[in-house]
């Protein structure tokens, strides 16, 4: 057996080792792209010209073709959002803030591009009920009776507070028995989130002199929809690799959050 054999032997090894270790469908597609190839030399070699013509035909062109494109069709993850000051908020046209630096982020290395789609129904989690995928915004998970869900690792610690008598939360946090109002329809008694809460006093002093308590230690959590556990799974994954390095992760909640 000749050496050009045996090291394309060992080529086509390591191509099934890379191909088998790659998370970006792009990349297992450049890898089966090049195993193709380096099958139809074999094939050549031990002369099978014909069989070789018929693996860089099939396999290293029309099958990635068609792979491409059923990629491209899949590829796009609807994100539906509140927005929400810090996390995720639309500035001079463009989308800015902690949340989405950290979806965009986790979607590219996924190889999967993002449409994100803010939410201004009352009820964002009809959103992701009725079309799916990922639901964002500053979201605090507290009612627990939601069934097409899977709620992600906290992304980032807070807390809730209790402005006045409160009687009504902020949209985006999720508690039984009361109802939700959007950030700019809230009145002086309510539950809030610590960023609502710094935007709210940082730009209306009125709050100044009610009384404001903490009332419980939460995170804050990106919302998948039920179909989707292998993406909510990956983003867990993705979001322990991100807090592991640690520089990383804190230079990010300062650049947004402060």
């Amino acid at each position: 057996m000749s050496y050009s054999i045996i090291f394309l032997f060992l080529s086509l090894i390591v191509l099934s080792l890379y191909i088998l270790s790659q998370k970006s469908y792009v990349n297992v597609i450049i890898g089966y792209g090049v195993f193709s190839v380096a099958t139809s030399v074999l094939f050549f070699l031990l002369n099978a010209p014909d069989v070789a013509f018929v693996e860089i035909t099939i396999g290293a062109a029309f099958v990635i073709f068609i792979y491409l494109i059923a990629i491209k069709k899949a590829a796009e993850v609807k994100v539906y959002y509140i927005e929400t000051p810090y996390m995720i908020e639309e500035k001079e046209g463009n989308l800015y803030g902690f949340e989405y630096e950290l979806i965009k982020e986790f979607l590219e290395r996924k190889g999967l591009d993002a449409d994100f789609i803010k939410v201004d129904a009352k009820d964002p989690m009809e959103n992701i009920n009725d079309h799916g995928e990922i639901l964002a915004g500053g979201i605090i998970l507290e009612d627990n009776n939601f069934e097409n869900i899977i709620p992600s690792k906290g992304i980032l610690l807070s807390k809730l507070y209790a402005v006045g008598q409160p009687n009504k939360i902020c949209l985006g946090i999720f508690m039984p028995n009361l109802k939700s109002k959007s950030f700019e329809d809230l009145d002086d008694d309510f539950i809030i989130d610590a960023v609502r809460l710094r935007k709210i006093v940082m730009g209306e002093e009125r709050l100044l002199s009610k009384k404001i308590e903490i009332i419980k230690d939460t995170s804050y959590r990106i919302i998948f929809y039920k179909r989707d556990k292998s993406l909510a799974r990956d983003f867990n994954k993705f979001l322990e690799e991100i807090k592991s390095d640690t520089e990383y992760y804190e230079n990010l909640v300062r650049r947004y959050i402060g």
